[in-house]
């Protein structure tokens, strides 16, 4: 039984573990990188500043404080909608046709497609 973070990007769902998850903010307080890479939609002042990508196209709303591979940054998301505790053997095969392998598996839910992203995955992006 794994605990997921729930959230919506782009007009999908989404989940990944918690605990990569550090903390939820605003995109209030994001503000713009001049020429930044791919993906890359600006940076949460602090002390270090953190980088926010959204390579799964969310709009601003959220933003989810993740930290994997060694690196703490922010992911762009619509929303966060709550945690949900997930069976490893309801998780099905990730989608086919990825450029960039984000999504590690599928799930249904209450006959919704829920795509699991992976942090380490979403980290590589930086």
């Amino acid at each position: 039984m794994t605990t997921m973070v729930c959230f919506t990007a782009g007009r999908a769902e989404y989940c990944l573990p918690v605990q990569a998850t550090r903390s939820v903010r605003t995109a209030d307080e994001m503000i713009s990188l001049p020429n930044p890479s791919p993906d890359v939609s600006g940076m949460l002042p602090g002390d270090p500043p953190l980088t926010v990508i959204s390579p799964l196209h969310g709009e601003p709303g959220h933003i989810l404080v993740l930290e994997a591979a060694d690196k703490t940054f922010g992911l762009l998301v619509d929303a966060v909608t709550g945690l949900r505790r997930i069976n490893d053997s309801d998780l099905g095969p990730p989608p086919a046709g990825q450029d960039r392998p984000l999504i590690s598996a599928t799930l249904r839910h209450n006959g919704r497609l829920i795509l699991v992203a992976d942090p380490l995955a979403l980290a590589g992006q930086l």
